[in-house]
């Protein structure tokens, strides 16, 4: 039992990476010309937090923390990871949206 609860587990957590990713390639990609560019900047946080969530959930079995020494350790890993994404978010795909990006948020 306890093994097809975690294949739905991580099911959803792919529906969550890929939701994002159609997201992002239909609003970002087709539908870009359609929206005002301080939404397109704003609503960019709903694809980031689906993608956080699923990437988060899928790699949670393999870096839990097993004992009390280790959740420093853990807190760490997780914090390079938000990080590290969050950089990608910020420095690569909002740039992409609008390059002189305070500029965009002053509209």
């Amino acid at each position: 039992m306890e093994n097809g609860n975690k294949k739905s587990k991580k099911r959803v957590f792919w529906i969550f990476i890929i939701v994002s990713l159609i997201i992002g390639f239909i609003i970002y990609g087709t539908m870009k010309d359609q929206f005002g560019l301080k939404f397109l900047v704003f609503f960019s946080g709903v694809p980031f937090l689906l993608f956080i969530t699923g990437a988060f959930g899928l790699l949670w079995p393999k870096i839990k923390p097993e004992g009390d020494e280790v959740y420093i350790s853990h807190a760490l890993i997780i914090g390079l990871l938000f990080i590290v994404l969050f950089f990608i978010h910020v420095w690569v795909l909002l740039p992409l949206l609008c390059p002189r990006f305070a500029e965009c948020l002053a509209m």
